[in-house]
């Protein structure tokens, strides 16, 4: 009698692990969306301290992690001291591009700038920001003195 209890108990116990296991693995495969989807590896890049006058560069990557062509239609900033560049050409699924974005540092102190992303993708609006401080360059004049 023993052993038939016992020969339950290994069966329920391997019966819960086979269900537990399937529903694990199925929760970590990753969903993939139907039509274009752009997807950001980071939306904020923060610069830190940056010397007046010198470049200050950031590449926003990203993966059309949708079933169809994303095509970029426009890239807009908060302010002329922020100039985007991007590849206007579709996007494959499954392919990656960037968003490259330059901050004019020729202005001192702290910044906080928007962009942002138009697309034909399901997200088709993605709010991107670069942040950082300018701090003075004693070999450069500042901008209005």
């Amino acid at each position: 009698m023993m052993k038939h209890i016992y020969v339950s108990i290994i069966l329920l116990l391997s019966m819960n692990y086979v269900s537990y296991s399937q529903t694990f693995s199925d929760a970590t495969v990753k969903k993939q969306h139907k039509g274009p989807y752009i997807e950001f590896v980071t939306t904020i890049h923060n610069f830190g301290t940056i010397t007046f006058g010198e470049p200050a560069l950031y590449s926003f990557d990203f993966t059309n992690t949708g079933t169809e062509s994303l095509v970029i239609s426009n890239v807009k900033t908060t302010c002329g001291c922020t100039v985007p560049q991007w590849n206007s050409k579709p996007i494959a699924p499954g392919e990656s591009s960037s968003i490259t974005v330059e901050y004019d540092t020729k202005r001192s102190g702290g910044f906080s700038k928007g962009i942002t992303v138009f697309s034909n993708a399901i997200n088709k609006q993605v709010n991107l920001v670069i942040e950082g401080e300018v701090t003075p360059n004693l070999n450069k004049p500042i901008l209005g003195q």
